[in-house]
């Protein structure tokens, strides 16, 4: 027979783990936004003096966020291209990962068929 004192303690462990799945699944979407961020901020800057192409120096982050964000997979994420070209990928990009990070039900786009 399981105690009253061992069943509350099964139960406060169930909770916790899944608070702490739940805190790694938003934090798994949270992250490559942050990054995307980031991302835009450096490119803004870069139009501001002028440049016309992404660095080559971005590449390496740009595969980082590639490689965390499997959404990323049919974006063309690459340095030596028009800063405008991957801010529009970016932006393509992060409208994804806030689409998955909202409960698209609480908000119906009143020009989608149901």
């Amino acid at each position: 027979m399981i105690s009253p004192l061992q069943l509350t303690n099964d139960q406060i462990a169930a909770t916790l783990r899944a608070r702490m799945r739940r805190e790694t699944a938003r934090r798994r979407v949270e992250q490559p936004i942050e990054e995307i961020d980031s991302l835009i901020e450096e490119c803004e800057e870069l139009l501001l003096l002028g440049r016309k192409r992404v660095p080559l120096s971005m590449e390496s982050r740009l595969r980082l966020l590639a490689g965390r964000c499997p959404a990323a997979a049919g974006e063309q994420l690459h340095a030596g291209v028009t800063i405008v070209h991957l801010m529009d990928e970016l932006f393509g990009l992060q409208e994804e990962l806030l689409g998955q990070r909202i409960d698209r039900g609480a908000y119906p786009d009143p020009d989608e068929p149901d």
